[in-house]
């Protein structure tokens, strides 16, 4: 009957020409539309990294003394703090993004091959 259909109105829809316009709107979503909704999420929570751990604040008040104490020994232990305080923020915002891009990296990859293999599953022979 579908055969009949296709051969006398080539514009009906078929199986295999369903499937195919599937899997290329599937891409164009897996692989256009994703990643740009995934880094704005990243974008946001590089955004509330920042507000907890008040990076940018300490990062403009680096040269500022501690407690505004304007002697030395207020510029000195605001030097210390911030210096010490500094890397273990930047090591965080670093370990963020690291594992964001290895998640995006495993998701945008390696995700379908496996969606694939289940769906396929059935039809594969042992």
């Amino acid at each position: 009957m579908i055969q009949e259909l296709t051969l006398r109105n080539p514009g009906t829809f078929s199986v295999v020409g369903g499937f195919f316009s599937f899997m290329r709107s599937f891409f164009a979503w897996w692989y256009g539309d994703v990643p740009l909704i995934l880094f704005a999420k990243l974008q946001r929570i590089l955004v509330v990294i920042n507000d907890i751990t008040s990076f940018g604040v300490i990062l403009k008040g680096y040269f500022r003394p501690w407690k505004n104490d304007y002697n030395i020994a207020g510029w000195l232990v605001g030097m210390v703090l911030k210096t010490c305080y500094l890397p273990i923020i930047a090591s965080f915002f670093v370990v963020t993004i690291s594992g964001f891009l290895l998640a995006l990296l495993v998701q945008l990859s390696v995700l379908p091959v496996i969606i694939g293999l289940i769906v396929l599953n059935p039809f594969l022979k042992p």
